[in-house]
């Protein structure tokens, strides 16, 4: 199964709950053209078991894939044994919900495989207790997201825009940005309704021009080097650059033309540091 990526498009964080989780209000918006795989099989004998080739990630109970298997068999009370092969495209701890991703496949595929013994809420459910991002991978569609993520309501949009992402290929975990966020640094007055509004007329451009992560502060003064690829982003005419959720990527408005021009010239300039990734249509 394919599994997409995201960016935050709006992330504005309205409190903290005594469990730890913060409240949010957030909007999603989907990248299937940046996909891992998920293929999951049965085996007879040996409970859960896991492969991925991709460096730094872990094939045991600490994934998240392995995580939703298990709270899916314990839920459905079914005594099998998957085999979960994960390849991974989308960069890893990067903002861009590639693990939620990941683990909304398993149970989508688990689900498929056994002949769908859970319903929607249900998957809704063990989705929410996973992670905060990953009940929006179950339908990966444009979303408002409340409550700490798992509340969804899809949201009209109006065209599409080319995204150009830059990854530097150093992880910065949710729960580190969470933490260092601080509400003085943050642009109170971008409101999620009127990005809303510009999405459904089609304005690209204002909506990009709005964009706003609660988060992103404390992430560009952590790691400054994320302002020096920023300010060269723009330099090759990527516009309005910011942090997706909890970064470190960067996303910003670019063209099909300027992506081109644009990913072997950033690749080159911070070799062995940044990766990036865009919408090939084409190229």
């Amino acid at each position: 199964m394919k599994t997409c990526a995201k960016v935050n498009l709006f992330l504005k964080i309205t409190g903290k709950r005594p469990d730890g989780y913060h409240e949010l209000e957030n909007i999603f918006w989907p990248l299937p053209w940046l996909q891992d795989t998920v293929t999951v099989t049965m085996k007879t004998s040996g409970g859960i078991s896991m492969e991925c080739e991709a460096p730094g990630v872990p094939v045991d109970e600490t994934n998240l894939c392995w995580k939703a298997a298990k709270v899916f068999l314990e839920t459905s009370a079914l005594p099998l044994s998957p085999h979960i092969a994960l390849t991974k495209r989308i960069p890893i701890a990067a903002g861009l919900g590639g693990g939620s991703s990941d683990a909304a496949a398993t149970l989508l595929e688990l689900n498929r495989l056994t002949g769908n013994p859970l319903d929607s809420a249900k998957l809704h459910a063990i989705a929410a207790n996973l992670g905060a991002d990953v009940p929006f991978f179950l339908n990966p569609i444009p979303s408002l997201a409340t409550g700490i993520g798992e509340v969804l309501s899809p949201v009209s949009s109006k065209g599409s825009c080319h995204i150009f992402l830059a990854n530097p290929q150093f992880p910065v975990p949710a729960s580190w940005a969470y933490k260092h966020w601080h509400e003085d640094f943050i642009d109170k007055k971008v409101s999620c309704e009127e990005i809303l509004a510009f999405m459904k007329s089609g304005e690209w451009g204002n909506v990009f021009s709005r964009i706003r992560n609660d988060l992103e502060y404390c992430i560009f003064r952590k790691f400054q080097i994320l302002g020096i690829v920023r300010e060269r982003m723009e330099e090759v005419g990527i516009s309005n650059v910011h942090v997706s959720g909890s970064g470190p990527t960067l996303f910003g408005l670019s063209s099909p033309e300027i992506s081109a021009k644009a990913k072997p010239l950033l690749e080159e300039e911070f070799s062995g540091f940044l990766k990036c990734y865009c919408e090939n249509r084409g190229m």
